[in-house]
């Protein structure tokens, strides 16, 4: 079967090859939740217990952070040994979740894939000639075991 046969299958039996495509929650194809355990909500900031977190334990790993409560959905990538970063989880093309691509060192949306971010936040690729709009990338700094992802202007 060919890859139009399948998505016009898909189409025709009312069901999706994604289910962010039929519309269901944009998580269907993306990264692992941190544990409740592993954050902490303080003022003007999130803490993330690496411990806690073992998506970040290896060079290439990343995990969301949900706060429903603050409508936080924040990325948080290890690209190098050392790097760590954060940005909205939240395309802002067409609001699907973004996973990160470690290969290459960008976020996409994995409901389209049109939309591309590089790791600052910037607009890598954009699917039409609306004006492109980055991502709020956050301040990460580690100590210890932790990380502080600095949310300044977002109590």
């Amino acid at each position: 079967m060919t890859r139009r046969e399948w998505i016009e299958s898909a189409v025709l039996l009312g069901s999706s090859p994604c289910a962010c495509l039929a519309g269901a929650s944009h998580d269907c194809c993306t990264l692992p939740e941190a544990a409740a355990g592993a954050v902490q909500a303080g003022s003007g900031e999130v803490i993330l217990d690496l411990d806690r977190a073992p998506a970040l334990h290896r060079t290439g790993g990343a995990l969301k952070v949900v706060d429903s409560a603050r409508k936080l959905r924040i990325l948080v990538a290890r690209p190098a040994k050392d790097k760590y970063v954060a940005l909205d989880q939240t395309c802002t093309h067409g609001g699907g979740a973004l996973t990160y691509v470690h290969r290459h060192k960008h976020l996409y949306c994995t409901c389209w894939g049109h939309a591309r971010f590089a790791l600052d936040g910037s607009v890598l690729r954009w699917p039409n000639s609306e004006k492109p709009r980055p991502l709020r990338a956050y301040a990460v700094e580690r100590q210890g075991n932790r990380l502080h992802i600095r949310q300044e202007g977002q109590a």
